[in-house]
């Protein structure tokens, strides 16, 4: 939720108040013992469910979550749109196919289960020094910018009874559409997990991307290739039509590496890429198309 409103709660000496939401009780209890060996981390609070977590959240108002992505029949995304506060959320999962969903809805970071310390103490790191750079660390809100200046920020944290709640209902749920359906722009960052490590992808570093059923592989111009659950679909509507163009059903190309282009059968083409010596080709129809659009 986009806006300047504060939230007046202090921190509690200065330390970052959150929730552990995480339907298995052992992966709650490890997370605990992982967390206090992190002083300016004060857990306020667990819950195995959403039902719970609502009630600790409207209580406790944290200021970040660490969040079970799934949680029985429910999902974390499913807590974020129910929650009237929306604080600052670290996903915890045993898979990587999520990262991306996480992305769309501004988490902080994205841990992969088992948690590795070394890992964990990168994630307190970003997250109470997004504190810092938003001088929230002093008490100054609760703000929900993310300290990665190229995603967009999300302020979701307000007084109780500073707006109407039909409002703000219909103001989240509008925030968080519009969020989901906004195009990347090529300076902006994606989040992904690939060999079990979380990282920000720079956009412009896309050379292109190939269909693998419901999954989609991400090539990049370090001539790596990560695996991740998006649609072609989903990847025309999010990325900027400016470079990103689709070629095929099965393939979308960054027109910046694009080395050249050269008839073949039928009507058909084969379209080079930087450091890429096989060619993909290029339907007749997404020919035509791309044609009129550089009319």
């Amino acid at each position: 939720m986009m806006g300047t409103i504060k939230h007046q709660k202090k921190m509690d000496n200065k330390k970052v108040n959150t929730v552990i939401v995480d339907d298995d009780a052992l992966s709650r209890k490890l997370l605990n013992v992982l967390l206090k060996k992190f002083p300016e981390i004060n857990v306020v609070g667990e819950a195995a469910n959403i039902p719970k977590a609502i009630e600790i959240i409207k209580r406790k108002k944290p200021d970040s979550i660490f969040l079970d992505v799934c949680l029985d029949n429910e999902t974390g995304f499913e807590l974020m749109q129910k929650i009237k506060t929306l604080p600052k959320i670290v996903f915890v999962s045993a898979y990587d196919s999520y990262a991306l969903k996480a992305f769309d809805v501004n988490a902080l970071d994205y841990l992969q289960k088992p948690i590795v310390p070394e890992r964990l103490a990168e994630t307190i790191k970003r997250l109470v020094n997004s504190f810092e750079k938003t001088n929230n660390i002093n008490g100054n809100g609760n703000g929900n910018e993310l300290a990665v200046k190229d995603l967009p920020a999300d302020e979701a944290v307000y007084e109780d009874d500073e707006i109407n709640e039909n409002d703000e209902a219909a103001e989240t749920q509008s925030n968080h559409h519009e969020q989901n359906n906004k195009v990347l722009e090529y300076d902006d960052r994606l989040f992904i997990t690939f060999d079990g490590v979380s990282k920000f992808l720079k956009v412009n570093s896309i050379v292109c991307i190939t269909a693998e059923k419901d999954y989609s592989y991400i090539y990049t111009n370090t001539g790596k290739k990560h695996l991740v659950l998006k649609s072609m679909v989903e990847w025309e509507e999010r990325l900027t039509p400016k470079y990103f163009v689709r070629i095929h059903r099965s393939t979308i190309v960054n027109l910046e590496y694009v080395e050249k282009v050269e008839k073949w059968f039928n009507s058909s083409y084969h379209v080079y890429l930087q450091n890429k010596p096989e060619p993909f080709k290029m339907s007749r129809r997404y020919a035509a198309k791309l044609k009129e659009r550089f009319k």
